[in-house]
């Protein structure tokens, strides 16, 4: 009996292939989305260690940064706070490699053995980097509030920084809620956020501007109710009454916004002592100087559009003169020098106002950075000398 062989159909043939089709499909989708969410997965767990060692490159870096500032308490009481050390000693990756290799020693022809011989000190992948200010070179908003003979000259060094004529568009700009303020605006509305008291005071900026060293009061007190600036707004809030306790938070001051802070936000402090006008020998920036050079009457014709080029010029001379000594010298002019170089360039500085300069620096930021890869963590601290060492006074990470 002979067997007869059977063929499928052709329907039964396709339908098959379509099955096998799909399960190739089907695995080919399941095989790439492994390997998808497996490298997703190991870049992540790389990022997190990059990041952990990024972490810690800024750690270094603000460590480094408070040894120098704990040597430069030990300076101040020697030179009187002319020697800049922090100025000095830049805080960076590439110079710590060279210093623990030997790389240094050799190039001044000194024989040195390499640290990360013994220990692999110095070996690690990445950068890291710091820069430290002053606190005193800055304005301390705080002072606002503080005694007349203090806040008169903080209030008339921030007006002259606020309201220059170059900051006009941006007062001109309307706020969130559609408003326009003035620097005198803002002037009273910090002044109402840390004074303890819930009246809105008056305040003439003119007055300030002309006698910013009057004995009389700053502000003088009013009738309003100084928490109807927010009572206002679409989410109403109360004034602080209290000081400052970091410079973000003026933030919640009315008329203060992103490009307020964008442009003065570097400018202030909340960590000197509120009782003292800052370190003049400090000051770094060309725009505090100006503000400074700018608060004093004697100089007003030299603020003026017309005055204003010549006095840039004498600004330019000023830190070409600061820089020359700081390298020929290791310090820079204290503060009766820079006085007596200003008035041989014609612009004065009242002896008032240098009798109420702090005489000491003890309170300064630090910007660390740590970078590794594609990943970068930057750490802000304040740090405070203190007889017994060293108070962290603020710590971010960012």
């Amino acid at each position: 009996m002979s067997t007869r062989r059977t063929h499928p159909r052709h329907g039964e043939r396709g339908m098959a292939l379509l099955m096998v089709l799909v399960t190739i499909a089907m695995l080919t989708v399941a095989v790439v989305e492994f390997l998808h969410q497996s490298r997703v997965e190991l870049q992540t767990a790389a990022n997190v260690r990059d990041r952990a060692k990024a972490y810690y490159l800024a750690r270094s870096a603000a460590n480094f940064s408070r040894l120098i500032l704990y040597f430069q308490g030990q300076a101040d009481r020697m030179s009187g706070g002319t020697l800049k050390l922090y100025q000095l000693i830049p805080i960076e990756s590439d110079l710590t490699k060279a210093f623990t290799s030997g790389e240094l020693g050799d190039a001044f022809g000194l024989k040195a053995e390499g640290l990360e011989k013994k220990r692999g000190f110095g070996q690690f992948d990445g950068s890291f980097s710091a820069t430290i200010e002053d606190e005193y070179a800055k304005i301390n908003l705080n002072s606002l509030d503080s005694i007349a003979s203090i806040a008169s000259p903080a209030v008339a060094q921030l007006v002259s920084l606020i309201a220059a004529p170059r900051y006009k568009p941006m007062w001109e700009a309307e706020d969130a809620e559609g408003q326009t303020h003035t620097p005198a605006d803002v002037v009273m509305a910090i002044h109402d956020w840390i004074d303890v008291d819930n009246t809105a005071d008056a305040f003439n900026p003119e007055a300030v501007v002309a006698d910013p060293f009057s004995q009389s009061g700053v502000f003088v007190p009013g009738t309003g109710d100084e928490d109807s600036r927010y009572d206002m707004l679409r989410s109403p809030y109360k004034n602080k009454n209290n000081p400052l306790l970091t410079v973000d938070e003026l933030h919640n001051v009315r008329g203060v916004g992103d490009d307020f802070m964008d442009e003065f936000g570097s400018h202030f402090t909340v960590y000197s002592d509120p009782n003292l006008l800052l370190n003049l020998s400090s000051v770094n920036d060309p725009m505090m100087m100006l503000a400074v050079l700018c608060m004093q009457p004697e100089n007003m014709a030299l603020c003026t559009e017309q005055g204003l080029p010549q006095l840039l010029e004498v600004l330019a001379l000023f830190f070409e003169f600061r820089n020359l000594m700081q390298m020929s010298t290791f310090s820079v002019p204290n503060a009766q020098a820079i006085a007596g170089f200003f008035s041989g360039q014609g612009a004065t500085l009242s002896p008032y106002f240098l009798k109420n300069l702090a005489p000491f620096s003890d309170t300064f930021s630090i910007q660390a950075e740590g970078s590794v890869g594609e990943v970068r963590v930057v750490l802000r601290a304040v740090v405070k000398n203190t007889n017994s060492g060293q108070e962290i006074m603020y710590w971010r990470v960012m």
